[in-house]
């Protein structure tokens, strides 16, 4: 262990680099840092600054790393990078994110992240960059796919892989690549779509965790069926096939009563086809269609042909009152 001892700020810099990775936390970066500079983690954030919890070494792994501006200074020493550099890279250090006061150096791992959450790297992402230990990622979501490599991460902290491989998941490959599709035509409905319907399934998940469909894909991926950690993985597919159903709807002149009956039974049709025909679906289809009973003021296309290229599609009157415009799929939807 380091000598603690008279080593408060930075004393030097690394002779090398360490690599940055797109969207790591702060406290990733500075657990990485700490062993690039052959000390552990306590040892080295005495050199950014005095800290207000006390350190554990899971900690980048569970919450984010807080910094004032002259903490960030001496991160930015010891990173061999300047300030600016580092919160271009790392969002939470940012000068929103920033703890207040400038006269001392200081630290503290908040333990709810304030924005998002602490999701595992991909493996093989990390390697690709040079990194060759476990990074974190800050994330709207609890979990997160990474296509290039076909991995599942998510803020799992218990027992089980940390990082699943979906080699024997293809469907939930092709599902997510549907649904980056949606959000590259449709932009930000296309997201709030999707966000719509993955509450929806949710919900069901929540009722029926072990209906067939979604109990095999869990045992492919080495997960257990009812963990609450499966359920994004396990429902992916389902998911994006309700959201183009939402998106029919969406796109639909006419929504009476007998229009809301008929996209109702045909949406139940299709749960039935997924083995889901116990599961009474039929309140959180009617609530979504009570949100998205009166279409938004303009009409939404798929963004065919000139003009309405350029428009920004927007969801139903009712959707746009209850959804966020950013954040995770909770925040996203109107199915709140």
């Amino acid at each position: 262990m380091a000598d603690r001892t008279g080593v408060w700020g930075p004393q030097r810099r690394l002779k090398g680099v360490v690599p940055f990775l797109a969207g790591e936390s702060a406290g990733s970066f500075a657990n990485r840092l700490a062993h690039a500079h052959g000390l552990e983690l306590g040892a080295f954030l005495d050199r950014v600054g005095t800290g207000r919890q006390p350190v554990n070494p899971r900690l980048p792994a569970l919450a984010e790393l807080d910094v004032n501006r002259a903490a960030l200074d001496n991160l930015a020493v010891l990173s061999g990078r300047t300030p600016h550099q580092l919160q271009l890279a790392l969002t939470n250090l940012q000068g929103r994110f920033l703890l207040s006061g400038d006269d001392a150096a200081r630290w503290q791992w908040p333990f709810k992240v304030r924005e998002g959450h602490v999701v595992r790297c991909c493996d093989l992402c990390a390697r690709a960059r040079g990194v060759d230990e476990a990074a974190w990622l800050l994330w709207p979501d609890q979990w997160r796919v990474c296509l290039r490599h076909r991995r599942f991460t998510d803020d799992h902290r218990g027992q089980g892989p940390c990082v699943v491989r979906l080699d024997g998941l293809a469907e939930v490959v092709r599902a997510h690549s549907e649904r980056l599709r949606l959000e590259r035509r449709f932009g930000a409905a296309g997201a709030e779509l999707f966000a719509d319907s993955f509450q929806v399934v949710t919900r069901w998940w929540a009722r029926m965790p072990t209906a067939w469909c979604w109990t095999q894909r869990a045992w492919r991926a080495g997960l257990e069926a009812q963990e609450l950690r499966t359920a994004p993985l396990v429902i992916y597919p389902e998911a994006i096939q309700l959201a183009r159903e939402m998106l029919r709807f969406e796109q639909c002149a006419e929504r009476t009563r007998a229009v809301r009956a008929v996209w109702v039974a045909e949406v139940q049709q299709l749960m039935a086809g997924w083995g889901l025909e116990d599961v009474d679906g039929w309140g959180e289809l009617v609530q979504w269609l009570d949100h998205h009973a009166q279409p938004a003021a303009v009409p939404f296309s798929d963004g065919a042909g000139g003009i309405r290229r350029r428009r920004r599609r927007v969801l139903a009157v009712g959707h746009g009152q209850l959804a966020e415009p950013s954040g995770s799929l909770g925040d996203r939807s109107c199915m709140v």
